[in-house]
């Protein structure tokens, strides 16, 4: 080998090893940022994502950069040039157009300029049309107009179909999730107050599961919910080893929380109720899994927007928790709450139940606490 050749080989090998070393040593950096963004897209901040990964040509470190540029391409095509071909799973036209229909509205929704502009009623136009057009109802045309939106007939005709669905107004959207298939168990669950019994459905094979996995390509899910008329959960099967923590203690215990305070608090907003529930899962938690659920908390944490009940419930018990802990309004660097001991959050958590309780105790009428 020439002399040349062989410094060119040793001047490039040493560039690539340069460039490893510098993308691994960002490489936790750069996974948060990824992490960020597809929570952010999770909460419905889909203008913001797309702001973001415009000026964001690509990451540094190499492994995160492969991940990040599929996403990036996954989003350019569901959300700007629209050139992505959806696979629908139903195996059935009628569920597989009306899953359509929603996600045209989702996609709007989450694209719009303004959030005070509401594309609803277009939402309920196109299924009225669609449901007249193809003789999916005996209502009049009139008559279904006045009552598609408390998707009772819609409903009907999903389960005419062989489907069940979860109709839902989450994060200022209108939402649906759609399954073909569950079996039921009964669980024990303890909580602060009492211990229940709880039946959980496990809903194993979606055809629509939610704006926030068609937002993220199912990165962010649906977990599950309670239903206070039937005294049943609901639980996304694929989100959970059943003999973990996470579903021990993030599902079971969250979701049965929600279910107690439904019945005790009955206006209580859908913020404050995820508030409690997070709340419980710090009380509970082990370090198998409590720092994680931190880490969930900070990448999804956001106060601009009351709503979005997730990300303030999270935004808020981060907030509480510095005040206790650290004597601080807010912390929000991960690496000050990884050193702390387990039962530090798990003491400053339950603090907070208990103040909660208590202002509820006090006036069960109440529909905010934070």
């Amino acid at each position: 080998m020439k002399k040349r050749t062989r410094n060119i080989i040793l001047l490039i090998t040493g560039v690539l090893v340069c460039l490893f070393f510098y993308g691994n040593r960002n490489f936790e950096k750069d996974k948060e940022t990824l992490l960020i963004l597809k929570s952010k897209a999770g909460n419905g901040e889909i203008k913001y994502v797309l702001d973001q990964i415009e000026d964001t040509e690509s990451l540094s470190s190499p492994l995160i950069n492969i991940a990040y540029q599929k996403w990036k391409n996954k989003m350019y095509e569901r959300f700007i040039t629209k050139e992505e071909t959806i696979e629908n799973v139903s195996g059935n036209k009628v569920i597989d157009d009306i899953s359509n229909i929603y996600r045209e509205y989702w996609r709007t929704e989450l694209l719009k300029e303004a959030s005070e502009i509401r594309t609803d009623s277009f939402l309920y136009h196109n299924l009225a049309e669609y449901l007249l057009s193809n003789s999916l109802t005996k209502l009049s045309k009139d008559s279904l107009q006045k009552t598609i939106k408390n998707d009772v007939e819609l409903k009907k005709i999903i389960e005419k179909e062989g489907f069940k669905a979860k109709f839902m107004y989450r994060d200022r959207l209108q939402d649906l999730i759609i399954w073909d298939s569950e079996s039921s168990e009964k669980y024990e669950v303890s909580l602060p107050k009492d211990t229940i019994i709880t039946t959980v459905k496990f809903i194993q094979n979606y055809v629509l599961n939610g704006y926030d996995d068609y937002a993220t390509f199912g990165s962010s899910q649906v977990g599950g919910w309670a239903e206070k008329e039937s005294a049943t959960l609901y639980c996304n099967t694929n989100e959970y080893d059943l003999n973990s923590e996470l579903f021990k203690i993030s599902y079971l215990k969250h979701e049965s929380l929600h279910f107690t305070d439904l019945n005790e608090y009955p206006n209580l907003s859908s913020t404050d109720l995820e508030y409690r529930a997070k709340i419980i899962e710090l009380m509970f938690c082990s370090e198998a899994t409590i720092y994680d659920r931190i880490a969930q908390f900070l990448n999804g944490a956001d106060s601009e927007n009351r709503s979005h009940a997730h990300a303030y419930a999270n935004y808020s018990l981060i907030k509480n928790l510095s005040k206790i802990i650290f004597k601080s309004k807010y912390v929000s660097d991960y690496n000050e709450w990884k050193p702390l001991p387990v039962e530090k959050i798990n003491e400053a958590a339950k603090t907070l139940y208990y103040q909660s309780e208590s202002i509820l105790q006090n006036d069960k009428s109440l529909s905010e606490i934070i």
